[in-house]
C-alpha cells in the first residue's frame, strides 16, 4: 500500500503465515505491526482496500480522505469519525465505504459498509496506491448517503480543496435515471457553497438558512467607503448588513481576542452588525439561541438609517 501507514500483509494472497508478537490482526487476513492504532482511518482503509475484488472500489468518506491526503492539505476533515456515519449507524468510528457491483457477494462487516452501486471505469481513480471513486463520484455518494449536514460539510470541503466544481457535481446529481438518494443529493447540491473553509463555517451557514433568513455570502471581503480593506468575514448578508463569525479555539488567546475585538469594532463602525458563534452555538444545545440572536440582529439592522450603511463588499 502507498497510504502512509504501516504495511498491510494479506495472508490469503501471499500464501504465508505471520506469527509472533511483532504482528497483530487488523481484520481477517490483514496484519499490521504490533502497536499500530487499529482505529486509525488510514490503517482501516488500507486493510480493506488490500482485499477488494476488481469490481469494488473504496468510496464515500474513505475515498474522500484519500483525495484529501493527496492534496497535502493540513488538518484532514475526513477523519473517519462519527460525523461520517450514515444516519442509523452506530459506533465510535465510521465504517470504511466500499462501492461494489449490485450482485456482489461482499457483505457488510463491522468495519465495512458495502454500497451496492457500481462505479464505472471513468469514475475510478488510483489515489495513493488505492483504487477509489473519483472526487465527483465520491461527492455524489456522500451527498446521498450521509445526513444532510455531514453531506454539505463533505462537499464544501472537496470544493475548497479544488477536487471538484459545483458544475461537476450537478452533472451527476441532475443526470437522468433512477438511483438511490437523489432527493438527498439535490438538497446537498442546493446547500453547498464554494469558498467555505471549515466544517464550522458550513454548520453555521446551515443554521443561518434554517433560521429562515436569506442565503449569506461566504468569506466575503469588506472594504470601507474609500476602498480600504477592513476584514474578510465568514458569513455576510450584504443587504441587511449582518455578519456571522465563528470563533474557534484559535481565537482563545488574549492577543487574538484583542485583535478580534478591534476587528469587530471596525466592522460595526461601517454599520455592520456582527453575531459571533462558538462551538456551543453550533451544537444541538445552543443552535436555537444563536438563531434567535441572529434574527434579533436582523431586526436591529433594519432600523439603522441609510447614512450608517457605509460598507462595501467584494465577493
Amino acid at each position: 500500500m502507498v497510504i502512509p501507514t504501516p504495511v498491510m500483509v494479506e495472508l490469503s494472497s501471499r500464501g504465508q503465515r505471520v506469527r509472533g508478537p511483532a504482528f497483530g490482526t487488523v481484520r481477517r487476513g490483514a496484519w499490521v505491526p504490533t502497536g499500530t492504532d487499529l482505529l486509525d482511518p488510514d490503517v482501516r482503509i488500507a486493510a480493506v482496500a488490500a482485499q477488494l475484488p476488481p469490481h469494488a472500489v473504496v468510496g464515500g468518506w474513505s475515498a474522500a480522505r484519500l483525495h484529501e491526503l493527496a492534496t497535502g492539505a493540513p488538518d484532514p476533515v475526513f477523519d473517519g469519525g462519527r460525523r461520517w456515519q450514515e444516519a442509523r449507524a452506530d459506533g465510535p468510528v465510521a465504517r470504511v465505504v466500499v462501492c461494489a457491483a449490485r450482485h456482489s457477494r461482499l457483505a457488510h462487516r463491522p468495519d465495512v459498509r458495502v454500497f451496492r452501486s457500481p462505479v464505472p471505469e471513468e469514475s475510478r481513480a488510483r489515489v495513493l496506491g488505492v483504487v477509489a471513486s473519483t472526487p465527483a463520484r465520491t461527492a455524489l455518494d456522500m451527498a446521498r448517503l450521509l445526513p444532510v449536514t455531514s453531506g454539505v460539510i463533505a462537499v464544501d470541503r472537496m470544493l475548497a480543496l479544488g477536487l471538484l466544481t459545483v458544475d461537476e457535481l450537478a452533472a451527476l446529481v441532475l443526470a437522468p435515471g433512477q438511483w438511490q438518494g437523489r432527493a438527498a443529493a439535490r438538497r446537498v447540491l442546493d446547500l453547498c457553497a464554494p469558498g467555505t473553509e471549515s466544517p464550522q463555517e458550513s454548520v453555521l451557514r446551515l443554521l443561518w438558512l434554517d433560521a429562515g433568513l436569506p442565503r449569506p455570502m461566504v468569506n466575503a471581503r469588506v472594504l470601507d467607503p474609500a476602498g480600504r480593506f477592513v476584514a474578510r468575514v465568514d458569513l455576510l448578508d450584504p443587504d441587511a448588513g449582518v455578519v456571522g463569525e465563528y470563533d474557534g479555539g484559535v481565537h482563545s488567546g488574549s492577543a487574538r481576542r484583542s485583535t478580534g475585538a478591534a476587528r469587530q469594532e471596525s466592522l460595526e463602525e461601517l454599520g455592520l452588525l456582527v453575531v459571533r458563534a462558538t462551538s456551543v452555538d453550533v451544537g444541538d444545545s445552543g443552535a436555537r439561541a444563536w438563531q434567535a440572536r441572529l434574527r434579533a440582529a436582523y431586526g436591529r439592522a433594519s432600523r439603522r438609517p441609510a447614512a450608517a450603511r457605509r460598507w462595501v463588499v467584494v465577493p
